[in-house]
């Protein structure tokens, strides 16, 4: 989603280190490296840095809330925003797995009442973001309209019969409501909610307990409040209803949550080694599915 919220971040470092290397100095390096963003609180949020199994550092910096004096620490939870679709990815690859759906069957196969010009998109194009579905974040009265509760099926009505902005498969172009379809496609193919879907088949089996999917009436203890910059520093951040961004963008986790994710996502705990290379490939433009691809040069 695109809203601008500071949030913790989650690196996660692959690569082997000799065994005589400096573990101490290497955790100060990272400290200081971290503490020269957070100048003026221009990042507050916990950093997690692993090798392997092994944990090497594991902190928060800055405020979880300014206006209570509450720091961030390891267990701080966060909104992920759209770290979510990677999770509603790998729930629509798990009913693939299942034999309960086929990516590049269309959507239409899936929701009978799929407007017409609907015919030639398929999942393959939602999870792509090569649809041309237009985002229904681009509205001009999401802001307001976001700002009070609605059913998935009352976001789609926002965008269902809106014209295509390409034809399907022609380009990519990011949009939320790709990813609201999806959430949907997998409660009518699984007959459970979304949320129930996600505990049973990921989050429970990875032992993610400081993750799940933000709701409006939600008592969630050390959660952090979001921020963004305003003209004079640091201001709150408009909080929209999390039942908008649902599948493209509820849930909250922590670092250490996160940990467990990309070691059972890459540890082959949740998808079979086809799926998961489905899931990671690079399709048009910048995107896998809910994946960013970046290219770091020298």
């Amino acid at each position: 989603m695109k809203i601008r919220i500071l949030v913790g971040i989650f690196v996660f470092v692959t690569a082997a280190t000799a065994q005589n290397t400096n573990t101490s100095a290497a955790v100060q390096r990272m400290q200081t490296i971290v503490k020269s963003y957070t100048a003026g609180n221009s990042f507050m949020g916990t950093v997690l840095v692993a090798e392997g199994d092994r944990i090497l550092l594991s902190q928060g910096f800055g405020m979880a809330s300014l206006e209570w004096n509450i720091p961030n620490d390891a267990e701080t939870k966060f909104k992920v925003c759209s770290l979510t679709k990677q999770f509603t990815a790998a729930l629509v690859l798990l009913l693939e797995q299942d034999g309960k759906l086929n990516i590049d069957d269309p959507v239409s196969k899936y929701l009978s009442d799929a407007p017409t010009s609907w015919g030639m998109i398929t999942l393959r194009n939602l999870l792509d973001h090569t649809s041309g579905i237009p985002d229904l974040i681009d509205e001009k009265e999401f802001a307001t309209w976001s700002m009070s509760p609605h059913t998935p099926e009352e976001q789609l009505a926002t965008f269902r019969n809106k014209p295509l902005e390409f034809q399907p498969g022609a380009r990519f172009e990011y949009s939320n409501s790709n990813y609201v379809v999806l959430g949907i496609v997998i409660e009518k193919v699984s007959g459970h909610r979304y949320e129930a879907l996600l505990r049973d088949r990921i989050l429970e089996p990875l032992r993610m307990e400081n993750t799940g999917l933000d709701t409006d009436e939600l008592v969630l203890p050390r959660r952090a409040e979001g921020y963004g910059q305003g003209r004079n520093g640091l201001v709150a951040a408009r909080s929209m209803s999390m039942s908008v961004p649902w599948a493209a963008g509820s849930l909250y986790s922590t670092t250490g949550d996160l940990l467990h994710w990309e070691h059972g996502l890459f540890g082959g705990k949740i998808l079979n080694d086809a799926e998961l290379k489905a899931m990671t490939r690079r399709a048009k433009g910048t995107m896998g599915w809910a994946w960013k691809y970046a290219t770091q040069m020298g």
